[in-house]
């Protein structure tokens, strides 16, 4: 008769949750963030804001890929550079902006989003070989 410590379990344990969160906190914070900037969104402000808000930095960035970049690159490598402590500090502020400023928080996706955009389509463009003039006026 099998004891009952050789038992398999089922669910997750402790260690796989800590290992998990451990190698996934970045991930981790920006679903926190964008889901409480979510749900406070229609608390606080409506829907509207932030989709015009999204809207808003997708254009932006669409319109100045690369001042958006650099400005991106050097936000987040500011971060990373920061010790344990005052990244803890700045991803707490960043969870309560996304609480009572979410439309910011929308903002900052929609830069993303815009940038992102740009970039893999010039990436498209490049790796497909079309639109040579496309790709020049992008260099």
């Amino acid at each position: 008769m099998a004891k009952p410590s050789d038992e398999k379990k089922d669910g997750v344990s402790i260690q796989q949750i800590e290992n998990f969160g451990k190698h996934n906190r970045i991930e981790i914070f920006f679903c926190i963030a964008f889901i409480l900037a979510s749900f406070f969104s229609f608390l606080f402000y409506g829907p509207g804001w932030s989709v015009y808000a999204a809207g808003i930095g997708s254009v932006v960035a669409v319109w100045l890929p690369k001042p958006i970049g650099r400005f991106m690159h050097a936000v987040f490598k500011f971060c990373v550079e920061q010790q344990k402590t005052t990244r803890l500090v700045i991803a707490i502020v960043g969870i309560v902006l996304s609480i009572f400023l979410p439309p910011l928080i929308f903002l900052s996706i929609g830069l993303m989003a815009g940038r992102g955009a740009i970039r893999y389509t010039i990436d498209a463009i490049k790796m497909s070989g079309c639109c040579k003039h496309e790709e020049e006026h992008h260099e």
